[in-house]
């Protein structure tokens, strides 16, 4: 079982692997690569993360205590809303795709698509809703816990302003990547297993990179996202209840 400490070690050097071959890889020419290019660039520091992962959990910590339990399916109906945006946004792209735009990403550039997005949300599940969530459980009540994983996971997306990207895009993405962490920290509680948010989080990534690549907004997304952190509001509630009667 993962401690405070560790956790947040984990979390550092997690970090630090991703933001610093990050950088190393793309640099400059981050703002100039198409996205399949860029897939392929950042495909080794993903591997490598993920691999940090891997070890952390069989080595240190076990995967029933980096949150791989038996897995509470009742639990998934807490986790309705956000499959269903999306569901939604693969209908989106599936209409505004065309099989030229698909030839033009090639083989290779799907390949990397599916093995770098699922890297990553291996990486971050394991990390921010996983290992340092479950440490800071140690020694936190749970809805501080939950509030330190979900801050944590936004400011890793502070990287990106270590890559180009403009300072008032990188705050909207780090305020959102906060947003996503409030409603999934208790759903990984309440689900018992990292699975089935490792698997959202992958799809999620898919459907926002082919987004792009289409042109697709999918404006409905906020409006998908924010039923769902309400509804998440109430696991909040639940955990603060129970917090208290400790």
């Amino acid at each position: 079982m993962p401690s405070l400490r560790s956790g947040i070690m984990a979390a550092v050097v997690y970090v630090a692997i991703v933001g610093l071959g990050a950088v190393l890889s793309l640099g400059a020419f981050a703002e100039n690569a198409d996205i399949a290019t860029a897939l392929l660039r950042l495909l080794p520091v993903q591997l490598v993360g993920a691999f940090f992962c891997y070890f952390a959990v069989t080595r240190y910590f076990g995967w029933v205590g980096a949150g791989f339990g038996r897995i509470r399916w009742v639990g998934l109906l807490w986790f309705l809303p956000a499959c269903t945006v999306l569901v939604f946004m693969f209908l989106d792209i599936s209409q505004a795709a065309t099989p030229a735009l698909w030839r033009g990403f090639g083989a290779l550039g799907i390949a990397m698509l599916v093995i770098v997005t699922f890297c990553i949300a291996f990486g971050e599940e394991v990390i921010f809703r996983g290992i340092l969530l479950r440490g800071a459980m140690s020694r936190l009540a749970v809805p501080v816990a939950m509030l330190l994983s979900a801050i944590s996971f936004g400011a890793l997306h502070a990287i990106n302003a270590l890559l180009g990207q403009e300072a008032g895009d990188t705050s909207l993405q780090v305020i959102f990547a906060v947003f996503v962490g409030v409603f999934l920290a208790p759903l990984a509680l309440r689900v018992g297993n990292l699975w089935p948010l490792i698997i959202w989080h992958w799809l999620w990534n898919i459907a926002v990179i082919l987004g792009q690549v289409v042109g697709v907004l999918h404006p409905y997304v906020l409006i998908g996202i924010a039923i769902q952190a309400v509804i998440s509001v109430w696991l909040w509630v639940q955990f603060l209840r129970a917090s208290r009667l400790r």
